[in-house]
């Protein structure tokens, strides 16, 4: 018999012998095939998670929208089963709501109060860290660490600049989302730590596409008020132009008033308007 050993957690192997005899060069053939798979471990790495707060209805509920990333440890621990959401207000642990899912979203229904939640992922051997955010309150003042930021791009990259006004955040996080999209759970975000820039790659942005990108700072287990912007990764000339309306001309002047051209139809910013008149019969001016 023989030990193999440095194998991959929760990872199929196949395994074949072949012999050889101590007074021959040569071997013999391969055996059949056996295959295996070694035991699972609890998961190594917590959820990359994030959250989306709507605002607070007549009756004082709002809604949050929790999202995480799957996980990406390599070599993998096991094959996830699913993930529990734990929740309470931060001033009364002993209300310690518990959700499970096997999806990677879930809404929750909250008061205005401050909550913290909790996810874990969990397979057949045990449960991964706790990922933990915290939810401030409806009344909660958050002050505007960042100052400026701004976008452009480079031939490959989308990227994303901000000054903050503290030295002492170290890690931000950028969500980003087209402008029409009306699914809350339907964003992207990336953590970024101690730097004050970020870029993806422009393929993953649809182009001639309004994105709205937020840059927001963390510290403690605090998020602070976000800096947003909006960026096209390409433009091209809207497609269709503004109707022009006269109404009633005066004696001398006359007002054009128009609609703004849809945003789905924009396609780029609309930098100015440029308006072409003349006599009729006459030259333009």
């Amino acid at each position: 018999s023989f030990n193999l050993t440095g194998l991959w957690d929760s990872t199929e192997y196949s395994i074949a012998i072949r012999c050889a005899s101590v007074v021959s060069i040569f071997w013999s053939d391969w055996s059949e095939e056996k295959t295996a798979s070694t035991e699972e471990t609890a998961p190594s790495e917590k959820v990359d998670l994030w959250r989306v707060i709507e605002s607070s209805d007549s009756a004082g509920s709002r809604s949050v929208h929790l999202m995480w990333k799957p996980l990406n440890s390599f070599p993998p621990s096991g094959r996830i089963l699913g993930y529990k959401i734990q929740y309470f207000p931060e001033n009364n642990a002993a209300l310690k709501m518990t959700n499970n899912s096997t999806t990677k979203k879930i809404n929750l229904l909250l008061n205005e109060e401050a909550y913290i939640i909790s996810i874990t992922a969990y397979n057949s051997a045990g449960n991964s860290p706790e990922a933990i955010l915290r939810i401030p309150s409806t009344d909660e003042e958050t002050s505007q660490i960042i100052e400026t930021a701004r976008t452009f791009t480079t031939n490959e990259d989308l990227v994303v600049e901000w000054i903050a006004s503290k030295s002492e955040v170290s890690k931000y996080v950028v969500e980003w989302y087209e402008e029409l999209e009306t699914d809350n759970f339907d964003r992207s975000w990336q953590y970024v730590s101690n730097s004050t820039n970020w870029k993806a790659n422009k393929k993953n942005f649809k182009p001639f596409i309004c994105y709205n990108i937020s840059v927001y700072p963390l510290y403690g287990n605090k998020v602070a008020a976000p800096y947003s912007i909006q960026t096209y990764v390409q433009e091209k000339r809207p497609s269709e132009g503004p109707v022009a309306d006269t109404g009633v001309p005066g004696k001398n002047e006359i007002t054009i008033k128009w609609k703004e051209i849809s945003k789905e139809k924009r396609n780029g910013f609309i930098r100015n308007y440029t308006i072409f008149y003349k006599p009729e019969d006459g030259k333009e001016l």
